[in-house]
């Protein structure tokens, strides 16, 4: 996973030489066959996908299937899964508790322009007042519960334990993976051609359908941002604009409301934007898409080098697959260090409310 497509690959492919020397009456599984072999029945792939793999690949591939039972494999598998629940869980947290206090905030917002609106129209109205006041309770009220799960979100640290679980999760899915390529490269150029096939299904291809999928996810949840935006800028336009017609035509100040409300939409769409940060994950996920199919393009050289008596080079093809994969993951997690300054941009917006409810009710 990164940022940047690989125009070329290593060179280290070329130099996987190996003791192993393999007959050639003896006859190896195809990449192919192999490929059934590590298929899991459901259609499922990915590091999940392995706990269960030793007992089914036993019958075609014992080798392989004592390498999955093995201490060194099974620790990570363990890790990853406890890692990923865990990131998952905290994503899931800060994200809810991010987009409660950003919701807040824009209602209040919008609330804020009809508190305006209705003591603009009716001045000095004991009906208008009552609105008026129920308006600014039902303000309050979302400022608070705003302030709260911001609150909650930074003090609990979300941003943080999220990232954390995520890199040893991913470290953890490498590292298995790994420990499978070297162990199966050991073993012969038999076991390494299942290998291979483990590595390409469960690592390769399911990253490579994983990061298509979020692309997509990204770009329509940015086109919902945009859209958000471009409705801010629209009410902006209407409420710059109308400031005209409300100077010379009676009851028209709602015309200029119309800016307030956009100004909440606006920072509710800027907000949005900078936790999920759509697009740039988006952009990402598609250039690192790209790479992975690079790799995927040298899948057939080195099944070749392997079956020829190389099995060293699955180990070399591991770790290519690894470096891209790592170097995408360091950028996503300098971009979710980003979530703490939106936390921290919610409270200061948050804080600016309560003032300016404070200010209003004192001119009055």
């Amino acid at each position: 996973m990164q940022d940047t497509a690989m125009s070329s690959q290593p060179d280290n492919f070329a130099s996987t030489g190996s003791s192993v020397s393999t007959p050639a009456s003896v006859a190896l599984p195809t990449l192919e066959n192999c490929m059934t072999t590590v298929a899991v029945g459901d259609g499922k792939t990915g590091v999940g996908s392995l706990t269960v793999m030793a007992s089914q690949v036993a019958s075609q591939c014992p080798q392989l299937a004592a390498i999955l039972r093995s201490a060194a494999v099974r620790t990570q598998l363990e890790g990853y899964l406890g890692y990923d629940s865990e990131a998952k869980e905290q994503q899931k947290i800060l994200k809810r508790d991010a987009t409660i206090a950003n919701l807040c905030l824009l209602g209040a917002g919008i609330l804020s322009s009809l508190v305006l609106l209705v003591t603009a129209l009716v001045p000095g109205n004991d009906v208008s007042q009552r609105y008026a006041l129920w308006l600014g309770v039902v303000i309050i009220i979302l400022g608070a519960i705003g302030s709260l799960f911001n609150h909650v979100a930074r003090e609990q640290g979300r941003a943080g334990r999220w990232l954390a679980r995520r890199g040893e999760a991913e470290v953890a899915r490498l590292e298995a993976f790994r420990e499978i390529a070297k162990q199966a490269s050991e073993a012969g150029p038999s076991v390494a051609t299942h290998g291979l096939a483990l590595v390409v299904t469960h690592l390769l291809n399911d990253q490579r359908l994983w990061m298509s999928a979020s692309a997509s996810r990204h770009r329509k949840s940015s086109e919902t941002t945009s859209l958000l935006g471009g409705v801010a800028v629209a009410l902006a336009f209407v409420g710059g604009s109308g400031a005209v017609i409300a100077s010379q035509v009676k009851d028209t100040v709602w015309i200029v409301l119309a800016g307030t409300i956009g100004a909440a939409l606006a920072a509710y769409a800027i907000n949005r934007d900078a936790l999920l940060r759509d697009r740039a994950n988006a952009e990402r996920y598609e250039k690192a898409r790209v790479a992975l199919d690079a790799l995927a393009g040298r899948i057939d050289d080195i099944a070749v080098r392997i079956r020829a008596g190389e099995p060293k080079a699955l180990v070399a093809f591991m770790e290519a697959v690894a470096e891209q994969l790592s170097t995408e993951h360091k950028q996503w997690l300098e971009g979710t260090a980003q979530a703490d300054a939106v936390l921290e941009k919610l409270d200061v917006q948050l804080k600016e409310l309560s003032s300016g409810r404070r200010q209003a009710s004192s001119d009055r």
